[in-house]
């Protein structure tokens, strides 16, 4: 057992996250046994004992990202997402090997770490590839295996080929504790026969349904042509909503949208950085929230945002909720750290992550408290959630854990040169881009 003795822990384990100065958490086989206030700890020998100064708080959970698209960082400025994808992205991805997928996600998830992001749901191709890097760099991922059926990506297969790809990923990751696999279509427009299929397949076998949902104006014209009513009505129609579901954006929903995700369990990942830079519009979190569906705060890809930041998405995610007509007391700062903590485990069906608490996975982020951002902390002013939340940022980052491992010291990589990832990645952009 290794304990640490903590300045200020945030646990998250409560309807409100909470914090306890001098803390303590035990971790045990890659889980905190133990967690409180350190005068309380129980007695008996711990292997080692560490002492974390500043703030320990859960690893961070990004609920929607394609971490692979560091290759494709930076193209296609100034369109909106429709085109983005079928004039820059596609072409470029209906390219990509095993090789390319694996030295982005490396890089990917190298970047999510240091920026402390210790889980990531992932939709992409090349989903094999992915699970090996994954397991390289030691990040937690659940990885949305995409299914498209669109002319310029025909080398993935059928999507019936790609359904079946799915179930064989899944069925080889089974026994993994840091890999899990879901449904990744792309978006509602598939044929309704796919569709229909990933629903059935996903019920009898309990896995998660993960797909874009709404995201602009276009999609919205896209499912009216397709089925005469809305992308929510439409896939409840069809069954699709039955099994776990986690929409991605769900910008332009209506009342009756927010109702149908609402009484169906509907998990939703919010992109405020993204929606904005591709000018998609500005979902309605706190009319969401407020109808009882759980929202989280995700990156979307490092293509369409540039950076897989947390940090950033949250702020974004509370000045949009201000700025459209909340007020000032809109999206609280400790309901947005949950939205990227506890909330977004919950939105995937987790509750032993985004916490710290017994029987949890010891997946954690310490905070330097000299980071000059996080300074002056005044004793009877001080907040330590927000100061997380409006202060933080991957540069306060001391360490990061992953089921008790020390991946991230002080921005080095414990298992790994960065170096050689990073000019991995460049190699195989460079390819892609010719």
């Amino acid at each position: 057992m290794r304990r640490y003795l903590v300045d200020h822990l945030l646990t998250m384990s409560d309807a409100h996250p909470a914090w306890i100065a001098d803390g303590a958490v035990d971790v045990e086989d890659g889980r905190v046994a133990w967690v409180g206030s350190a005068d309380e700890a129980p007695p008996g020998p711990a292997e080692s004992v560490e002492h974390i100064r500043g703030i320990l708080m859960p690893g961070m959970v990004d609920t929607h990202a394609h971490s692979p698209m560091v290759l494709l960082r930076g193209i296609g400025e100034g369109l909106p997402v429709d085109r983005w994808l079928r004039e820059v992205m596609w072409p470029r991805e209906g390219r990509i090997t095993p090789e390319d997928a694996a030295a982005g996600m490396r890089m990917g998830a190298v970047e999510l770490l240091l920026n402390g992001v210790t889980t990531s749901v992932e939709m992409y191709f090349q989903p094999q590839a992915l699970a090996e890097a994954i397991d390289d760099i030691g990040i937690r991922c659940l990885i949305a295996a995409a299914v498209i059926d669109q002319g310029q990506l025909s080398r993935f297969g059928s999507w019936q080929q790609q359904i079946d790809d799915v179930l064989a990923l899944a069925e080889r990751w089974s026994s993994h504790d840091r890999i899990d696999v879901a449904f990744g279509p792309h978006d509602p427009t598939l044929p309704e026969a796919c569709l229909r299929s990933i629903a059935e397949t996903a019920g009898r076998t309990d896995m998660l349904v993960h797909t874009h949902v709404v995201e602009n104006e276009a999609d919205v014209a896209a499912i009216q042509t397709i089925a005469g009513t809305t992308a929510p009505a439409y896939l409840e129609s069809i069954g699709m909503l039955e099994p776990r579901f986690l929409a991605a954006h769900a910008v332009w929903m209506t009342d009756a949208d927010i109702e149908i995700f609402a009484r169906n369990d509907v998990a939703v990942a919010h992109c405020p950085c993204s929606n904005m830079k591709h000018g998609s519009g500005i979902a309605r979190v706190e009319d969401m929230v407020g109808a009882g569906v759980g929202v989280a705060i995700a990156t979307d890809g490092p293509a369409s945002h540039h950076r897989l930041d947390l940090f950033e998405e949250m702020r974004t995610a509370i000045r949009l909720a201000r700025v459209s007509g909340g007020g000032a007391d809109a999206l609280p700062a400790p309901r947005a750290l949950r939205m990227v903590t506890a909330d977004a485990a919950d939105a995937i069906g987790r509750d032993d992550l985004g916490r710290i608490e017994a029987g949890s996975w010891a997946d954690m982020v310490a905070l330097d408290p000299d980071t000059i951002a996080l300074n002056p902390v005044v004793d009877g002013d001080d907040d330590p959630v927000s100061r997380v939340v409006w202060s933080g940022s991957p540069a306060a980052i001391a360490g990061v854990w992953v089921a008790g491992e020390r991946l991230v010291d002080h921005g080095r990589l414990t298992r790994l040169d960065i170096a050689d990832i990073v000019a991995n990645a460049h190699a195989a952009a460079v390819r892609l881009a010719g």
